[in-house]
């Protein structure tokens, strides 16, 4: 078996190389660093493409007013869209209270609409929706009070 001498250029054994080398590795490993800390997309933290669109669905509203409260009529319309209701709000008295209410009359034939609108026409002008789509929940909450609205 043959031995190939090996020859080192002289620059090789050189300080000023080995410590550009050793900068340059440092440099590499802080990039790659800071690349991995970067921010993910905007998409990936937040919904789903299409998830806001769920809602927005259309469907035959009628509802039974004499057999069913507001709560069972949300879960019904929910249900479809694997959506679910929560009771988890600012004020969970108040969600309750609104979910336990009677169908109202307006709502029992009210025709084709978005689930959100059926959602909206459930639950009252008093109160307002709050959807997470990213856990696909959506919540009842009491409309702030405003002062200035009073005469």
């Amino acid at each position: 078996m043959m031995k190939i001498p090996l020859r080192f250029h002289p620059l090789a054994r050189s300080p000023q190389l080995t410590a550009l080398l050793r900068w340059c590795v440092v440099g590499l490993v802080c990039a790659l660093l800071l690349l991995a800390m970067l921010p993910q997309p905007v998409l990936a933290a937040g919904a789903p493409p299409g998830a806001a669109y769920r809602l927005k669905v259309g469907t035959l509203v009628e509802f039974d007013p004499r057999s069913g409260t507001v709560g069972d009529a949300i879960k019904s319309l929910l249900e479809p869209v694997q959506y679910r209701i929560t009771y988890r709000t600012v004020d969970p008295v108040d969600s309750a209270a609104v979910l336990q209410r009677r169908i109202p009359a307006i709502a029992a034939h009210a025709g084709v609409m978005s689930i959100e609108q059926a959602l909206l026409l459930l639950i009252g002008e008093d109160n307002r929706l709050v959807v997470d789509h990213v856990n696909r929940l959506v919540a009842v909450e009491r409309l702030p009070y405003d002062a200035k609205e009073t005469p």
